[in-house]
Formats: C-alpha cells, structure tokens, sequence
C-alpha cells in the first residue's frame, strides 16, 4: 500500500508539471540528442535499487532508450505457525531492457524528446535471493534451520505510453503512464535440507502467496501438483509497466 500511494502521489505531481514544462518550452530553440535518466520509481518498488537509462535521438521524433540497473527483491514474511526468517539475507538482482519511442508529432507542439510516445518495449528482471528459514517444533521446541535460495526471472514484451516533460531546456521528467505486456515469469525455489515436522511442500507454496502479495499480476506460479522442493515452476500472464525518471539532456 506504501508504494501504491508514493506512485499516485508522483503521478499527480507529473499531471502539475504538464502546464509548467509549457511554459518553460516557450521559445526554446537548443537542440540536444541525449538524455541520461535515473529512475525514480524502482526506488520505490526494491530494495537497495538504482536504474538509469540512455535516450538517444535518431531520427526526427523518433527514439531509442536503453535501461539497465541493480535492484533487491522486497523482504517478506509468511504465514505459516512456527516458521520465520533469520534476519540476515543475500539478495541481488538487475534489470536490462529497451524501447524504441515515437513522438507524436500531430499531438506535440514540440519536437522530440518532449511530449506523448508510443513504444514497444523488451525488458528482463532477474532476482536472486538466500536466506535462512527457522522452524520452532510446537511439541518439543526443537529449532531446526534450512537455507532457502530462490530466483525470480521477469521477461517483458509490451507497449507503453508516456510523455516526457522537458524544464530550461536541460532537464527532463520522463512518465511511462501505461505499458501493458505479455510477462513471463520463471520461479526458482529450494530447501537446502528436510526439516522434522515441516512439510516442505506447504513452506513453498506460502511463499509463492507472499512474493503474489507483492506483485499481483505474477498470478499461479504453481502446477496442479504443487511446488517441488527442488525446481522450476514458469507462467506466462498479463503484466504492466509504469514509472518516472528524472534526467539531464546534453
């Protein structure tokens, strides 16, 4: 819920700055070809995040931007009776990608890199994480461990729409608004050891709910069989794209 209110908040700010990138454009001549961009709303959607990407003009109203950057999948907890997470984790992830942008010149009193866009876009996320799981046996107290390791792999084919607001010339605000895609997932998970009145099978499954809980549209990672302890679980879904990335142009 946190990071739904930051992302509504920062794209009503991008609705404000729609007059004021007007009024900043107002006899602006210079022409610059790149754009450099950090992205805003990663920080918001991961941990320990930072994505930039590189726009380059080369053709009239049209684009080319390339992605990239690192980014840790969130911490969760699982509802399970007598089972935890040490505190301490290894995590790591990054993320590639690029789209080819057309800016619509019957719409935009402006030439590109400023107004509204249409592009298709490729991106790939990868998440590695291991951690510790901690079971308390409820009949006698035993405390058993196992090391859990997991990836998650995202691959992103879509279309998006977006503007992108330029201030003095210089400065860019870039809002991706809607970028539906055909999204395959690819879930990795595994228990280093059996652990003595734990279904392992049940540990598995109540993740997949706490990763769904972060990220919605991931949808059924499972099989009619279940998780295995051990393997790879894959879904094809519906999935979106949407950010906010500030930058410089030169």
């Amino acid at each position: 819920m946190r990071n739904l209110t930051s992302l509504r908040i920062a794209f009503s700010l991008a609705f404000v700055l729609f007059v004021f990138s007007d009024v900043c454009a107002q006899g602006s001549t210079r022409d610059f070809k790149n754009s450099v961009k950090f992205n805003v709303t990663n920080t918001m959607l991961y941990d320990n995040s930072f994505q930039f990407s590189y726009e380059r003009i080369i053709k009239e109203n049209q684009s080319i931007n390339v992605f990239g950057g690192y980014q840790e999948f969130p911490l969760f907890t699982i509802d399970l009776d007598q089972v935890n997470f040490a505190k301490n984790s290894s995590r790591t992830g990054f993320s590639i990608g690029a789209d080819y942008r057309f800016y619509l010149g019957k719409i935009n009193k402006h030439s590109a890199p400023r107004g509204v866009y249409l592009a298709p876009f490729i991106s790939f996320f990868q998440f590695k994480t291991d951690r510790q799981l901690i079971h308390t046996n409820p009949e006698n107290g035993a405390v058993s461990t196992s090391d859990f390791t997991s990836r998650l792999n995202l691959t992103n084919v879509g279309g998006e729409l977006g503007y992108q607001f330029v201030l003095w010339d210089r400065f860019v605000i870039d809002c991706v608004l809607f970028g539906p895609s055909v999204t395959h997932y690819g879930f990795n998970a595994k228990l280093a050891n059996d652990i003595p009145g734990l279904d392992e099978n049940e540990v598995l499954q109540k993740i997949i709910l706490a990763i769904k809980d972060k990220y919605p549209n991931i949808g059924d990672l499972t099989n009619d069989e279940g998780v295995k302890r051990s393997g790879v679980q894959s879904i094809t879904a519906v999935g979106f794209r949407y950010n906010i990335s500030i930058g410089y142009r030169f």
